[in-house]
């Protein structure tokens, strides 16, 4: 059993200082990591707590507020460490054995920063304690909730609230597991610290309950209904302390000989010595954090490992934008401008030409580039086609044509129509056709001039000071292709108005079907005229109008449009090597400097990280299926439907803890991995623990298989089952427990397949040695590589 300890403590210690090598590099800065927070009130026993967790007194005394900084508590378990000793992260090198010097310390560090008149900080202090009595425990001591300042202190009147909202800034984060620490003497209904937790953590999912000062209740009172949950309930549960008093510490009383007193005093009194182990005692407590930690950190690694990896993309994409750090070099700097104008000018050519990008590519919804000035050469003339049913003489009357007949009939012979009178009414409609057309170089000048400036802010935001040049440079050469563009078409629009020519064949070869025919004897020769002249106006009209709306946009795309293209790029560079001024302007501000810098450290910061956990090849294998396997679950959940999960028999591991299923009400999947604490049992006698028969070998958190079993699926391994006693799994009951790595997905084994051999931390990773085709270390009289599996 002492082996089996010893392993569970190697094991714990793996996994935990991970976390704390990650915070030592500073990965808390940018990702929450998972850890334990002290949270109570002034004076409910936290620093006596704590000491008998560690096993040594070390912590500062006093009256008043004692904590006023956050104590960060690293604890080491080292098995035969004949001298514990604590080292201060804020005192490099320094190795403390004698732990009233630690104490002094903590009390030097906390003056420091937070003055010697009990001002409170949240300045954390780093502690780390090596010793064979501790735990392995990432503990935050939180200085307590204070309500009134103390007279004649640097408290300030706010004090409640101070306390209070550096408290939430621990406790906030779902990754921090809350030791929640309530004096037996007082109201727990009105416990400050059970409140904030109770808000925070709704569910009691990451919340344990720890009720101090238990052995000065008052007579004929008990704590058992608190210990229960019955009056408010934690899913974690509680567990009930016994600690040193101040007359104690006077007394020299060590925190061995209160540890001591503390068994004594629950195994005699006549309540508590009636109730089941694990609900009073600090051994009691320290298996729960232990085993609450451990689940905890087992649950976030894979989220942290994708957070560092998401976290990395986007540091490196922002620094892609960024780019590297201005040369100080004229000539390089010349050479930056001219990549960036480039740039610019390729970017600009692609978006007008539609061109697919894939390194800037986005999924647009609305038109652009050249999808948008085609729309724009589409629309223009729109109104005058003939699908909009318009007519050139819909807004000429019978007698509105019939003056202008008479009024450029001259000398003539009546009954002729006159060039005079069809040009009088044409030219008001040819007067129409201008404004569309001008209209629509403006247009598309605003267009491509939004474009470029779209593209400069975008390429030249390093340098602020360089952006309103660069626009004006680019604006003033648009400017000249859009006046000469302007002219162009202005040209095209008076040939159609100052010069009357139609080689249309069909206006040409059927001009005398524009004369209307009479099939009555008797008919009005003026109202012929009329219908005559309208006709030929009309037809006249339809064939300009065809050619503005061809010439016109194909003017425009190739004076404006096509021009820009093709001679920007020119015309910056020569503009460029003339201009003295630029290259004063080519200076990026400080913000982006000082930007560049921090991703810089903390992009080193995150490589390191995923270093570290990428290290150990156990990490390594387990995060990668994992993070598969929550993409893979994610991808599920968005294309089918949640199915309403039945209802399940209660799972019991070999410690005798009920371990939450999936379909308890109030736990949600995710949740499964929790042990549920609040009402376990533990065995006095490991060695004869009665394992399920329809379960396997074991595993920390697992039942222990015995040779005679048969069990019909792999037992518990340290993070997920391995095969138990079994060598040939039950074809009808193929059972629930297969080796899965650090993440179980329970996989069911098939029937008539081998089981795989238990052989890593992690899980089974490495296929079992065959001979004579009965696998290895899979016997029930034989033993299992899993530090945590059966032993031999």
């Amino acid at each position: 059993m002492e082996s089996s300890n010893l392993g569970l403590y190697a094991n714990l210690r793996k996994i935990i200082s991970i976390i704390d090598q990650l915070r030592d590099i500073g990965l808390q800065k940018y990702i929450s990591l998972p850890r334990i927070a002290v949270l109570g009130t002034q004076s409910s026993g936290k620093s006596s707590l704590l000491e008998m967790i560690v096993g040594i007194d070390f912590l500062p005394r006093g009256e008043g507020v004692v904590t006023r900084r956050p104590l960060e508590l690293r604890l080491v378990h080292t098995p035969g460490l004949k001298e514990p000793y604590g080292m201060f992260e804020q005192v490099k090198g320094a190795k403390f054995t004698d732990f009233n010097k630690v104490r002094e310390k903590i009390n030097q560090l906390t003056d420091e920063v937070a003055g010697k008149n009990k001002g409170i900080i949240d300045d954390p202090i780093i502690l780390t304690v090596y010793a064979e009595s501790c735990p392995d425990l990432t503990v935050i001591d939180l200085p307590g909730i204070t309500r009134i300042p103390l007279a004649n202190s640097d408290q300030p009147k706010d004090i409640e609230k101070i306390t209070k909202d550096m408290a939430l800034r621990y406790v906030m984060d779902p990754r921090t597991i809350i030791l929640c620490v309530v004096p037996a003497n007082a109201d727990i209904s009105t416990s400050d610290a059970l409140q904030i937790a109770r808000e925070i953590d709704p569910r009691g999912q990451r919340t344990i309950g720890v009720i101090t000062k238990i052995d000065i209740m008052d007579r004929g009172t008990n704590a058992k209904s608190m210990l229960l949950g019955q009056d408010i309930p934690l899913r974690l549960g509680y567990v009930g302390v016994k600690g040193r008093s101040n007359q104690d510490i006077k007394d020299g009383i060590s925190v061995k000989k209160g540890l001591d007193d503390e068994r004594k005093f629950f195994a005699s009194h006549p309540v508590y010595s009636t109730m089941q182990q694990g609900y009073t005692g600090t051994d009691a407590l320290v298996q729960k954090l232990t085993q609450v930690l451990y689940t905890h950190i087992r649950t976030y690694l894979p989220d942290i490992y994708k957070e560092i990896v998401a976290k990395m993309s986007e540091c490196e994409d922002r620094l892609k934008d960024l780019g590297t750090a201005l040369p100080k070099d004229s000539g390089e700097k010349l050479h930056l401008l001219w990549q960036m104008t480039t740039s610019f000018c390729e970017n600009f050519k692609n978006q007008i030409r539609g061109k697919y990008d894939m390194k800037h590519y986005q999924v647009k919804t609305e038109l652009s580039g050249a999808a948008k000035i085609r729309s724009m050469f589409n629309e223009v003339y729109e109104d005058y086609t003939p699908g909009n049913r318009y007519r050139a003489t819909s807004s000429y009357t019978d007698r509105d044509i019939q003056k202008a007949i008479l009024l450029h009939e001259g000398d003539s012979i009546p009954g002729f129509p006159s060039i005079d009178a069809f040009l009088a009414l044409l030219q008001p409609q040819l007067d129409r056709l201008k404004e569309p057309a001008l209209d629509l170089v403006n247009t598309v000048y605003a267009y491509l001039e939004e474009v470029a400036i779209g593209l400069i802010g975008k390429l030249f935001y390093r340098f602020p000071m360089l952006i309103g040049e660069f626009q004006e440079m680019v604006c003033k050469y648009m400017q000249v292709e859009r006046d000469s563009c302007r002219a162009i078409v202005e040209s095209i629009v008076d040939a159609e108005q100052g010069y009357l020519f139609t080689n249309d064949m069909d206006y040409i070869t059927n001009r005398t079907n524009v004369v209307p025919k009479e099939n009555t004897q008797t008919f009005d020769p003026e109202k012929i005229l009329i219908m005559e002249l309208r006709n030929r106006i009309d037809s006249y009209f339809a064939i300009v109008l065809r050619n503005v709306r061809d010439s016109v946009p194909k003017a425009v795309g190739h004076f404006l449009v096509r021009a820009t293209q093709d001679n920007l790029q020119f015309s910056l560079y020569n503009h460029i090597n003339k201009s003295k001024t630029l290259m004063d302007l080519l200076s990026e501000p400080q913000n982006v400097a000082v930007e560049r810098e921090t991703l810089q450290k903390t992009l080193d910061v995150l490589g390191k990280a995923a270093r570290l956990l990428k290290k150990d090849p156990d990490f390594a294998s387990a995060f990668g299926s994992a993070v598969r396997e929550k993409e893979e679950e994610e991808e599920r959940k968005e294309t089918k439907p949640q199915k309403k999960a039945e209802p399940q028999q209660p799972v019991t591991n070999g410690a005798g803890f009920h371990q939450k299923t999936p379909s308890d009400s109030n736990v949600s999947t995710k949740d499964t991995s929790f042990t549920d604490f609040s009402n376990f049992k533990t065995n006095p006698n490991p060695q004869q623990t009665q394992p399920n028969p329809n379960q396997g070998g074991g595993g920390v958190f697992g039942n222990q298989g015995t040779a005679q079993q048969k069990p019909a699926g792999g037992g518990g391994g340290l993070f997920g089952n391995v095969v138990g006693g079994n060598t040939q799994p039950n074809p009808s009951n193929p059972g629930t427990g297969t080796a899965t790595g650090i993440f179980p997905t329970g996989t069911q084994p098939q029937p008539k397949q081998q089981p795989p051999q238990g052989n890593s931390l992690f899980g089974n990773t490495i296929p079992p040695v065959k001979k004579d085709n009965v696998p290895t270390g899979n016997a029930p009289t034989g033993g299992s590589n899993n530090p945590f599996g059966p032993k031999k």
